[in-house]
């Protein structure tokens, strides 16, 4: 999955504390207090079924702590890290003298791609775990004494808690990992292991926003590709294989990998979802879809099953965040409203305080209201918590635009300014995902003037200001789902239509089609662009696109989005043609994806 921003900004220990009460006050399952040993973290293991048939050898006397071990190693491929750290420790509590059980402690309790922060709490047992393998050492196997020197460098002494994340310490772990590698060639788990430390340096920001790779992410990429040439249904170098080449400029080249994952380990959640990260980048967003349906369905079997610890409820809300985002992309309404209310219910406001968050992760609620044009529910919504700024930024986001689209323009002129100051007043780094509020404030702002300009028949500077919401919304660092919930191309392509400017909105179209393929939206747009321009043929070809891109679609649309137009509330074809399908995926997520917002 991508390092969601809510695991990523787990720092302190008051944010740990916290996830605990909040996760033990939801209604699907409990969370525990962070374990404070290594003792305390085998507490609550055990064996799952639906992982995978993933086996390491160490070196071990006892049969449970080697199957304990494989249920750790293929938890960590999962990147449910901290289930993997409790894997680990029974493994250790079975086998004392298990130097490779006391290794995956110490390696999964500390930071990863997705988790880069330390705190003491988790620092402290890292440093047991690893002293505990270094005391067994000399009775392991010589590729366990290495991997147990290597993990050292990421733990160079048992000072500050934040050493284990420091850029320096995680590239001296990479470097000692590079040296592993070279001399355990035919190891194919030590190069995924490789992999994903050199990952972990510069996690996320594998290429740049142009496409360019960031220092060794080439050599990521091919250390992973001679890993599946070698042993194709590895789960962790697909896995990883899936991160490495999502932001990259050919995304298609992890397809396969992106099907492999799909049943690998059907009860982990994770890996289920994972799929989507490429699917959605090639436009297969229906599989991106499904794929998070089957995440959410595997998390909750896990949550039934168990008290997770700690923070693994990010990953379940990322799921709905991702069905949120591919469902609207595909036009299915409903179920984008219902996801986005279970990403509201699964993690609260508070959570998101206590961890640093501006609350912006929680925006999407607003964001889809405005996607499907659904002014009059917009502006029946209550203001949010005042404490959260980027939760009060898309509320007020929302409410501007539904208001102007409702011709409503003092009181858009209000929320306008409402929002300016903000915007003014947010601190610098205030988060919103991977980006700044203030990054995905240059996006929302624009938009919001250019809806009022719009209802005031001022089109050309309507589309002045959408062009700098694209622009903006071009800066944005990579994440998937997106930090803004829907292209401002297809906000920008409506505009020009309306302004008479066809040959410039199908260039805007296609623009969105090469960085969103086959997304119904733009293929709408495109084809009344291209009938304006006389292109009968052309425009014939993107409407038999849109046919298939738009099959499970509820709604109809009036345009490249609901920009100038209220919401489509009567019953479609495609509605009809899709109920049946989605009948039964609806009754999959349960009763908590059944809410509706209206």
């Amino acid at each position: 999955m991508h390092r969601l921003l809510w695991v990523a900004l787990l720092g302190s220990a008051a944010a740990v504390s916290y996830m605990a009460r909040a996760e033990a006050s939801a209604p699907d399952h409990q969370a525990l207090p962070l374990p404070a040993t290594v003792a305390d973290w085998a507490r609550g293991a055990q064996l799952f079924d639906g992982l995978g048939r993933y086996h390491r050898a160490v070196t071990t006397s006892s049969a449970a702590a080697q199957q304990y071990f494989d249920q750790g190693m293929r938890l960590l491929w999962a990147f449910n890290h901290d289930e993997s750290t409790r894997s680990f420790a029974k493994a250790a509590q079975l086998d004392p003298s298990c130097a490779a059980c006391f290794w995956g402690v110490a390696l999964t309790v500390g930071p990863n791609y997705n988790y880069s922060a330390t705190p003491e709490l988790r620092a402290a047992v890292a440093w047991e775990a690893l002293h505990e393998a270094q005391q067994n050492a000399a009775r392991a196997s010589a590729v366990e004494q290495a991997l147990i020197g290597a993990l050292a460098k990421r733990y160079p002494s048992a000072g500050p808690a934040a050493s284990a994340d420091a850029p320096a310490t995680l590239g001296a772990y990479a470097a000692a990992m590079r040296e592993v590698a070279a001399r355990f060639a035919a190891d194919l788990d030590v190069q995924t292991l490789c992999a994903e430390a050199e990952m972990t340096v510069n996690a996320w920001k594998l290429w740049t926003a142009a496409g360019r790779p960031a220092s060794g992410t080439l050599e990521i990429e091919a250390r992973l590709e001679s890993v599946l040439q070698r042993d194709p249904g590895h789960p962790g170098a697909n896995h990883y294989y899936v991160h490495v080449m999502e932001a990259s400029p050919e995304p298609g080249k992890a397809v396969p990998s992106a099907e492999r994952l799909r049943g690998l380990m059907p009860a982990s959640g994770h890996l289920e979802h994972m799929p989507a990260h490429i699917f959605q980048r090639v436009g297969r967003y229906e599989d991106a879809a499904a794929a998070n349906r089957r995440g959410v369905a595997a998390d909750r079997a896990y949550f039934a099953a168990t008290h997770a610890p700690d923070y693994y409820a990010m990953y379940f809300a990322h799921n709905y965040s991702f069905l949120a985002f591919s469902a609207a992309m595909e036009g299915r309404k409903a179920e984008t409203l219902a996801a986005v209310q279970s990403v509201a219910q699964t993690v609260p406001v508070d959570m998101l305080l206590a961890m640093g968050d501006s609350g912006w992760n929680l925006t999407q609620q607003y964001a889809a209201l405005v996607r499907f044009g659904l002014w009059d529910e917009m502006i029946a919504l209550l203001p949010p918590d005042p404490r959260a700024p980027g939760l009060t930024a898309g509320y007020l986001f929302g409410r501007g635009v539904a208001l102007a689209a409702r011709g409503r323009i003092e009181e858009a002129r209000g929320a306008s300014g409402e929002l300016e100051r903000l915007a003014a007043a947010a601190p610098a780094d205030a988060a919103a995902g991977f980006n700044t509020l203030h990054a995905v404030l240059e996006v929302a702002r624009p938009v919001v003037a250019a809806r009022i300009a719009a209802s005031e028949g001022r089109g050309a500077d309507a589309v002045r200001l959408l062009e700098d919401a694209v622009a903006a919304e071009d800066r944005l660092a990579y994440n998937e789902p997106s930090d803004w919930f829907f292209p401002a191309r297809h906000l920008l392509g409506a505009q020009l239509l309306r302004s008479g400017h066809a040959a410039r909105a199908e260039q805007v179209y296609r623009d969105d089609l090469r960085r969103n393929p086959a997304n119904g939206w733009a293929l709408e747009g495109l084809s009344t662009a291209l009938r304006a321009q006389s292109r009968a043929p052309e425009a014939a070809r993107a409407a038999r696109e849109l046919e298939v891109a738009w099959r499970h679609a509820d709604v109809r649309l009036p345009g490249s989005a609901f920009w100038l137009a209220g919401a489509d509330r009567s019953e479609c074809a495609c509605e009809q043609r899709a109920s049946a399908e989605r009948q039964p995926r609806r009754e999959l997520l349960g009763a908590q994806h059944e809410a509706r917002v209206h």
